[in-house]
């Protein structure tokens, strides 16, 4: 299945393509890219694949990349600011202290 979605990927085949070449509903096939998605085939995709492809879909692909990476950062930074502003409302509200002082230590039990 990597295989697949690294041809689909790389440009070398449409995702209609892939699912009649090699009989996959294109459910399934939706599903297998999302569960595999770019990160995954990043950390998969050898050098010999990348220097194999036409210039035109690594640079597609590395652009595919940057743009999943550049959204997931996006999104671990609002999740930081939620919890962030979870804790400080917890805090105001319940009167208990739950961050700790910056170089204080861990109480030994």
């Amino acid at each position: 299945m990597l295989k697949i979605l690294t041809e689909v990927h790389s440009g070398r085949i449409s995702k209609r393509g892939a699912c009649e070449k090699y009989g996959i509903n294109r459910n399934t096939m939706a599903l297998f890219i999302k569960k595999f998605s770019l990160r995954t085939l990043g950390q998969n995709i050898s050098n010999q694949a990348l220097s194999n492809m036409p210039e035109e879909n690594k640079t597609a692909l590395l652009e595919k990349q940057i743009r999943y990476l550049t959204k997931q950062l996006e999104q671990a930074k609002l999740k930081n600011e939620s919890l962030k502003t979870m804790i400080e409302i917890a805090e105001e509200d319940l009167h208990i202290r739950i961050k700790k002082k910056h170089g204080t230590k861990q109480s030994k039990e």
